[in-house]
């Protein structure tokens, strides 16, 4: 029961306009999750993106509220710049100068309700979407006075953690990937197929690097690169916690 009565208190969509007037007077962090909608090999949904960010966005919200920070996670950008992935069915891709557009109003419309700390976690690793969120994050930040960060997990010590095949490159629905899932949505991976799926060990950025443009290109022709039959949800436990932890981490930094 209290963990039911702890995730009511941190979705606004499942609150009323009044109860997110009261989190903001409070001075709530605001947690925005955004993904994708692309292909993620023959084993994964289209929605792997927005199932892992709002999974870290979740755990994320406790660990605030466990010290104390109120915190609102407001519901997930579902639609990014999908390039690579655009030849397989399912995926969805807008063009960047849309995106970006986008993600900066939705940005000022969290801001303009009286939330001055906003974390944008972005779990759609695409080189080009990136950027386009940080730039979202930087034009929201400039025009509201919001105090707007996006935690980067790519870099640094944080990358480091998460595993040999995600600094390699390879973790687009492969053991990184896979293993979230089956940590935070266990029933939407199919394991008859996962477990059947040969390794495609591909260092993805020195693919883009060489100029390839597609998931194709790149040697995946079923939309997945790595380990995805290695993936067990212990490790995806582990990674959720390191992905969140670096996510509280981001936010101590802001003013």
């Amino acid at each position: 029961m209290a963990r039911r009565v702890a995730r009511k208190a941190i979705f606004a969509a499942e609150l009323p306009w009044t109860k997110i007037r009261e989190h903001a007077r409070a001075g709530a962090v605001s947690l925005l999750p955004i993904g994708s909608t692309e292909a993620h090999g023959p084993h994964l949904p289209l929605n792997v993106d927005v199932v892992i960010s709002v999974e870290v966005c979740r755990r994320t919200a406790l660990r605030l509220l466990a010290r104390g920070t109120p915190a609102l996670i407001f519901p997930p950008i579902a639609y990014a710049l999908t390039e690579f992935a655009a030849g397989f069915a399912g995926t969805v891709s807008v063009g960047r100068d849309a995106t970006l557009a986008y993600l900066t109003e939705v940005l000022q419309g969290i801001a303009s309700q009286g939330f001055k700390r906003i974390a944008v976690v972005n779990h759609h690793l695409e080189p080009a979407h990136f950027r386009v969120v940080h730039q979202a994050a930087r034009e929201a930040a400039a025009k509201s006075g919001a105090a707007i960060v996006v935690p980067d997990h790519r870099w640094g010590a944080t990358a480091s953690q998460l595993g040999e095949e995600f600094t390699q490159g390879g973790s687009h629905a492969g053991q990184y990937e896979t293993s979230l899932m089956l940590a935070a949505a266990p029933k939407l991976v199919t394991e008859r197929v996962r477990a059947k799926l040969p390794d495609v060990p591909v260092d993805l950025p020195a693919a883009i690097k060489a100029g390839a443009r597609t998931f194709a290109d790149c040697g995946g022709d079923q939309a997945y690169f790595g380990s995805p039959s290695r993936a067990t949800a212990r490790e995806g436990r582990r990674l959720l916690d390191i992905l969140a932890k670096a996510t509280e981490d981001a936010l101590q930094t802001m003013s």
